[in-house]
């Protein structure tokens, strides 16, 4: 064998091992994941009372619309484009994620009025719920840097269902701090806890 096609060999044999480790350091790359941030409760939080002068008010069914329902978190790139991070994702199931944070707020903002939140469809309940809250994402994304904004449709009726007492639906734009998904995140729990502010406001009292 000729000295040329020696020199041949070995530089495609070199440059087979420098894209075979390319291909491996891209793929250890390591996900990361995250879940969303109820509000932290007051220091101050009211005794408890016995449960037959507690009020319960049950929130959900929670739904969020498809191009949410995935592990990948989902950010803007531009006006009409979605960017999904392979290695950046949810915990576990967004829509769960959401409907724990939202009856984790509304617990923490109505306890002052002895008001217990239950998750709608969970356990037996200890005792009857006297409301119903109702969610419908519409969006809820946002570009990196940037800011988050959240849309959302939701109701309070009485009881069953039956009796709606309140409808409204809630836009609400929160900035990103930083450029990266952590602080996309936070701000999504910040988004969260103003529309639980909403929501409690709107819920009739004792």
């Amino acid at each position: 064998m000729s000295r040329d096609m020696r020199g041949k060999i070995t530089l495609a044999v070199l440059l087979w091992i420098g894209l075979f480790a390319m291909g491996g350091c891209a793929s250890s790359k390591q996900a990361r994941f995250y879940t969303l941030s109820p509000m932290s409760p007051p220091a101050d939080l009211p005794k408890r009372v016995p449960a037959e002068r507690r009020m319960g008010v049950a929130i959900g069914p929670v739904a969020i619309p498809d191009y949410l329902n995935r592990p990948q978190i989902v950010s803007r790139s531009g006006p009409r484009e979605l960017k999904l991070a392979e290695f950046e994702r949810w915990a576990g199931s967004l829509e769960e994620d959401i409907s724990r944070v939202l009856a984790e707020n509304l617990s923490v903002l109505l306890a002052p009025d002895n008001v217990t939140v239950l998750r709608w469809g969970g356990d037996a309940y200890p005792f009857p719920a006297e409301y119903r809250v109702r969610f419908e994402v519409l969006r809820f994304d946002g570009t990196i840097g940037e800011s988050v904004f959240l849309a959302a449709r939701w109701s309070v009726s009485r009881g069953e269902g039956k009796e709606v007492l309140s409808v409204s639906e809630t836009n609400i734009r929160e900035p990103v701090g930083r450029p990266d998904y952590e602080a996309l995140v936070e701000a999504m729990s910040r988004a969260l806890a103003t529309l639980g502010r909403e929501i409690a406001a709107a819920i009739p009292r004792r």
